[in-house]
């Protein structure tokens, strides 16, 4: 699914007619590393970072690390496509947070998927090689609840253009202290809360610079 509208976007130079593109996530899971066998594929949140819950009433896993998948399919034929030749000016991944026990501003990053994975199947244990060096890394704030955004446009232009392999993108938080911090997926009822990949682009007939 995608929906598209003209826009102008900073993207583009000198204010140049942009089309913007929205496409909703082909597959998603969180994994954890307290329950490594365990698959989340079906769950409404995606969670990153630590969580290590307080033992009243009762204990239970202590510093499990949290993180997400997401992966985009920019050329489904049920859903619109960028045109052939056309130059992207920007792309951005957004995803809205439900739940923040942040301590203090933490960086959550998202990293460049190095092989193939599977919604219902993926876990901790089994979990795709992934780029150490992220595309991008925002903060999140104590209280912080909303959307946030990372500018991920040099992966997009490398899966439009096919030098990318579109394995998706994973998100890791901060895993040394309780810093859970979770967003909406795309199982929630709600869409307007869904991840998103907001893509610009213009076609070479017009370009950005």
């Amino acid at each position: 699914m995608s929906a598209r509208r003209d826009n102008f976007s900073e993207g583009c130079h000198h204010d140049h007619r942009c089309t913007e593109i929205c496409f909703f996530p082909k597959q998603e899971a969180y994994i954890a590393e307290f329950y490594p066998d365990t698959n989340f594929g079906a769950v409404p949140f995606l969670y990153v970072s630590q969580y290590d819950c307080p033992p009243v009433p009762d204990p239970c896993p202590c510093r499990d690390d949290y993180r997400s998948l997401v992966q985009f399919d920019l050329c489904s034929l049920c859903c619109n496509f960028i045109p052939p030749n056309s130059k992207i000016c920007f792309a951005y991944l957004v995803l809205s947070i439900y739940r923040n026990e942040v301590p203090y501003d933490i960086q959550v990053c998202a990293h460049r998927v190095l092989q193939p994975w599977k919604e219902f199947a993926v876990t901790w244990d089994d979990q795709p090689l992934f780029d150490p060096d992220p595309v991008d890394c925002v903060t999140v704030s104590p209280g912080e609840f909303g959307e946030i955004s990372f500018d991920v446009k040099d992966l997009v232009e490398g899966w439009y253009s096919g030098c990318i392999a579109n394995n998706g993108i994973l998100l890791i938080g901060n895993e040394e202290v309780n810093s859970l911090v979770g967003f909406y997926s795309s199982e929630y009822p709600d869409s307007r809360l869904w991840p998103r990949l907001v893509v610009g682009y213009k076609q070479h007939d017009y370009p950005c610079d």
